[in-house]
């Protein structure tokens, strides 16, 4: 193993482990709104009818975050033995926005609730938290909508970055024998040369590939 093949491991692993932190924050960060908006409509369930529509809006959008939550498990670790196809990541993608969009509009929903609809008024400690905190997630949440944006849209200019090392799940067609027509006289097709499948790769090791060093 040369210098550089040394770094470019080093550098897969890295990724491999901050793709992998993400993905529990952002799971973490959907468990820890729905706790809240459970919590807000117990602890707001005496307040006016206009306090408690601010919470079941906000509990709405907190369930929706997720159940795209769910799906995008779902479609990120249960497959067969061939690995991802193309279809899968792009879907897990589309999900990954589906879920930022929704915080955003929970978030959006709990500041305004915050700042004049009453909630979490009974107690004011717990009011200036969640000013704090839905404006922080809110921010964030922006941000790394834009950025998922951008990542797709870049994805679908430079598909062999990403996609490059999936395994096929279908042969290339241009591959396949010509047929030949019946009145002509027929000549045996040359052995087609299959070309060896990459190796599969799972959701989390999607934006990295992987160095095989020879002993």
């Amino acid at each position: 193993m040369n210098e550089n093949e040394a770094r470019l491991v080093y550098k897969n692993k890295i990724t491999k482990i901050t793709n992998l932190a993400l993905f529990i924050a952002s799971a973490f960060l959907v468990y820890i709104t729905s706790f809240f908006s459970a919590l807000l409509l117990i602890a707001d369930g005496e307040k006016d009818i206009t306090t408690q529509v601010f919470d079941l809006i906000f509990f709405v959008f907190s369930m929706l975050a997720l159940i795209f939550t769910a799906v995008r498990i779902g479609l990120m670790f249960v497959h067969g033995k061939g690995g991802l196809s193309r279809a899968r990541y792009h879907a897990i993608d589309v999900v990954k926005l589906m879920i930022t969009g929704t915080l955003i509009l929970s978030h959006l929903v709990l500041g305004i609730g915050v700042f004049g609809g009453g909630v979490g008024s009974s107690n004011s400690g717990l009011v200036y938290f969640l000013r704090g905190y839905c404006i922080f997630i809110f921010v964030l949440e922006v941000i790394v909508f834009i950025y998922r944006l951008w990542r797709m849209a870049w994805i679908k200019e430079n598909p062999e970055r990403i996609y490059g090392t999936l395994a096929v799940s279908k042969a290339d067609s241009s591959r396949a024998p010509a047929k030949t027509s019946s009145k002509t006289p027929s000549k045996s097709p040359k052995p087609v040369e299959i070309e060896a499948t990459p190796k599969a790769i799972g959701a989390i090791d999607a934006e990295v590939k992987e160095i095989e060093v020879k002993k």
